[in-house]
């Protein structure tokens, strides 16, 4: 006698309550996102990338912080903490860089009170880029040290190690670091690029032209035009908030809540190229206050689909003010920030 299978009852999920809890955590965090995207930045050498490691990192802290019992008592480190260990979890996943544990002993070198070979104004600025050539404890070990001014033991703590084991990558990142300033020659990974640095996926062909498309689709207010240059299945994301996925989705979210006529902004496209990246710099302004001088409130990037003029995936940094701030202020371009969260 055969059973009949039982229909499990529909798990209610919440999902107005969830927001709201995941908005008031990053809300909580907000004090400290700069540092911490500042961090990420000197990591991965792109705004994109250090953008898309922030993400990840505080998704991942909301996992960690909901199962905790103890209070976390420095929110800054731990963040970091997350941030170093998913950067260097991607990099051991992707196989194109060797990372290393911190094995290697102490060597005699200054101790922590001695005066750093390096100051922390070059490492911000004039040797910002060459960070890029140091593998990747030794630049975290840098960046921690030089930039963050954390002490040994910070950094220890802060990487799972010892006070010898990062005396040991700091001394080797620092005289790295003093060849690179000095022109001499550096480490190079097995692809001929400096160790750790980024690289950029390509573009299909005709994307800028894709782009330029999109943008006057925007200008002209056409949602129709907007949403037929996308795949079937294409997907736009709020970076951090939401993600819709095919024309119906696009078209009811993203766009008309953008563009539709109940929206209480004006928007304008330009294209402009950043970091040798075309985007697109979406300009506001309050509908009723037509004089009001617009500003730059959100940078968008689309990823073309391989065969096709059309879009697979449209990026928007609106809830990412680390990243306005960094395109459109490096454009010399004056822009908003929105704050972290829809809801």
């Amino acid at each position: 006698m055969s059973v009949a299978a039982t229909k499990p009852e529909p798990v209610n999920i919440q999902a107005g309550e969830l927001r709201q809890a995941r908005r008031n955590f990053l809300v909580a965090l907000e004090p400290v996102r700069p540092a911490v995207y500042r961090y990420c930045r000197r990591l991965t050498g792109t705004v994109w990338d250090a953008e898309d490691l922030l993400q990840e990192t505080l998704v991942k802290a909301l996992s960690d912080a909901s199962q905790r019992h103890e209070p976390i008592s420095n929110v800054e480190a731990w963040l970091i903490r997350i941030a170093t260990n998913t950067w260097l979890d991607t990099l051991r996943r992707s196989g194109r860089t060797a990372v290393q544990d911190f094995s290697e002993p102490g060597v005699d070198v200054p101790d922590d009170g001695a005066a750093d070979p390096l100051t922390s104004l070059e490492v911000e600025s004039a040797l910002e880029h060459l960070l890029l050539v140091l593998p990747p404890q030794e630049r975290a070990c840098v960046v921690l040290k030089d930039v963050f001014r954390y002490s040994l033991a910070e950094i220890a703590e802060t990487l799972d190690t010892s006070a010898g084991a990062v005396k040991s990558a700091l001394h080797r990142g620092r005289s790295t670091l003093a060849t690179a300033r000095a022109g001499g020659s550096v480490p190079a990974d097995d692809d001929g690029a400096a160790a750790g640095s980024g690289t950029k996926p390509p573009q299909p062909e005709g994307h800028p032209e894709l782009l330029r498309r999109l943008a006057d689709a925007f200008n002209s207010y056409d949602i129709d035009a907007m949403v037929s240059l996308f795949l079937t299945g294409g997907r736009t994301v709020v970076i951090g908030n939401v993600s819709e996925t095919g024309h119906e989705e696009i078209r009811t979210g993203s766009m008309t809540h953008t563009f539709g006529p109940d929206a209480a902004e004006l928007y304008r496209a330009s294209v402009h190229s950043y970091d040798g990246e075309d985007v697109i710099l979406l300009w506001e302004r309050p509908k009723d206050a037509p004089k009001t001088p617009e500003v730059v409130a959100d940078v968008l990037r689309l990823s073309g689909a391989l065969g096709e003029p059309l879009i697979a995936e449209l990026r928007l940094y609106f809830f990412c003010p680390e990243v306005l701030a960094e395109v459109a202020g490096g454009l010399g371009l004056p822009f908003k920030t929105n704050g972290v969260s829809y809801f």
